[in-house]
């Protein structure tokens, strides 16, 4: 896991490197599209030099995306690019593009001309005998771009015999063909999945392009390997002077020189999207992961951040009733304003507040015009049922009436019964349904819409219904006197 000091070291040479070298500006652009999102460096090279988009966002304004081939059964399509992000992601695509343009118009004449040397006046058609014609040791030296000292390689050698020492055009032409186009398994392709033509490869470039002695090769295209840019951002003593830390000077505060393998990127934005809270999919897919689960290997905050973020998750303190039935959580006697103890009962059409511990239901489980059942607003499903009820139970009182009129014995009964319970019914669905009411607001039936037996009993017998509080009771002198023995 690379430091923050690391990387800003990082984006600091991408903003100097115009004022270095082609090397650096070359290299930057490409571990900055690396800094953009998690992404692999082996998928860089199947980017074309048309691969940023343009979209409007919901809401009207411009983001852009690249268009990506991801690796390992990734999903492809477009890797958004962060807003603070966008400016630097299209300066590194015009640096890259810059510097492989030359690359880029041979491949693409080797892909139209098979096997044929592309001259440096290439729009003149050059005559057959021109292309036959035996060159000299000094001409072949020029037209593949190498010194003199290199006729004496092994390779140059077996050019010669291979060809009985006669050396045209024509033969050179199918050798740089060969030498190149070799590099690409799926030439004229970069990708396996034909996507992407070599000629459109955005980190194209000429072989020596970056040399400090030898010249770009006139007659040449190649791609950069993992190996060789991790080089570039790994200091190695075995290998001096060929990052780009050691060849600019550039240490950190402690006075080392940086080693930055370009999948540490991968690791640092995967583990800065874990702190910054994005969700595991979004991740998982700005990555070009298959797997969510994969996630976890890029992760690689400390145990302390990691709690941490769960205790952000946990349910707050003022979560409301409706959020406790979505998430499957109880709903206490005090959620719903009684001074008790325990764990209220959600049904099909609202909330239980019946004490089971005192006493089992005396409804029997008809809810629908039970004190006990408190109705939510905005609980979903109650108010479907609550209709599909009221349906039902209509259909039935108007059958009542109608025995009721040609005098079938016991229909005045039903109609008070089911007429009782569908004003019930339509309350609560009345409740339910108005909009000026807010969600979580909870609907009761008065206690007079309900009473108990033992309160029937009493108001038959005419007796006082309310409870008294016991400074205010009063007793008689026959019972204190009883009290005292």
């Amino acid at each position: 896991m690379p430091t923050d000091e690391e990387m800003m070291l990082v984006a600091k040479l991408f903003h100097d490197a115009p004022n270095l070298d082609k090397e650096t500006e070359y290299y930057t652009a490409v571990m900055a599209l690396l800094m953009v999102a998690p992404s692999r460096c082996s998928e860089l090279m199947s980017l074309s030099i048309n691969c940023l988009e343009w979209e409007d966002d919901s809401l009207g304004n411009k983001q852009l995306g690249i268009r990506w081939i991801p690796a390992k059964n990734g999903k492809e399509g477009l890797k958004w690019v962060p807003s603070c992000m966008q400016d630097i992601v299209v300066e590194a695509v015009k640096r890259l593009a810059s510097i492989g343009s030359l690359a880029r118009g041979v491949a693409k004449f080797a892909e139209e001309n098979p096997n044929i040397l592309m001259l440096s006046n290439k729009e003149a058609a050059p005559s057959r005998s021109l292309y036959q014609k035996p060159l000299t040791k000094s001409e072949i030296v020029e037209v593949l771009d190498i010194d003199k000292n290199s006729t004496n390689t092994k390779w140059f050698k077996n050019l010669i015999s291979e060809n009985d020492g006669i050396i045209t055009y024509e033969v050179l032409g199918k050798f740089l063909y060969k030498k190149y186009t070799s590099k690409f398994h799926n030439w004229p392709y970069v990708d396996k999945h034909k996507n992407v033509k070599v000629s459109e490869a955005l980190l194209l470039f000429r072989e020596n392009e970056f040399h400090d002695d030898f010249s770009p090769k006139s007659f040449s295209f190649v791609l950069p390997t993992v190996n060789q840019i991790n080089a570039r951002f790994c200091y190695s003593e075995t290998r001096p002077k060929t990052s780009l830390w050691e060849k600019h000077c550039i240490g950190t505060s402690k006075g080392e020189f940086i080693r930055l393998p370009s999948h540490n990127a991968r690791h640092w934005l995967s583990t800065k999207a874990e702190r910054g809270g994005m969700d595991e999919l979004t991740l998982a897919n700005w990555a070009g992961r298959a797997r969510v689960a994969d996630n976890k290997a890029y992760d690689h905050r400390t145990e302390e951040e990691k709690s941490e973020s769960v205790r952000n998750l946990l349910i707050p303190e003022d979560i409301s009733i409706l959020d406790k039935i979505h998430l499957n959580l109880p709903i206490t006697y005090e959620d719903l304003g009684k001074d008790r103890i325990g764990i209220a009962t959600v049904t099909e059409i609202g909330i239980c507040e019946h004490d089971y511990a005192m006493s089992p239901c005396s409804r029997h489980g008809d809810c629908e015009t039970c004190k006990e059942l408190v109705c939510i607003k905005g609980l979903e499903h109650s108010l479907e049922i609550l209709k599909v009820r009221e349906a039902q139970i209509t259909e039935q009182f108007n059958k009542a009436k109608e025995h009721h009129k040609i005098g079938v014995f016991g229909a005045d009964r039903w109609i008070s019964n089911l007429g009782w319970r569908l004003t019930h019914i339509k309350t609560k669905i009345k409740f339910l349904e108005n909009e000026s009411i807010p969600n979580g607001s909870l609907l009761r039936m008065p206690d007079e819409y309900d009473p108990s037996p033992i309160k029937l009993a009493l108001l038959e017998r005419g007796m006082d219904l309310d409870i008294q509080k016991k400074e205010t009771a009063k007793l008689d002198d026959d019972l204190y006197r009883l009290m005292e023995l």
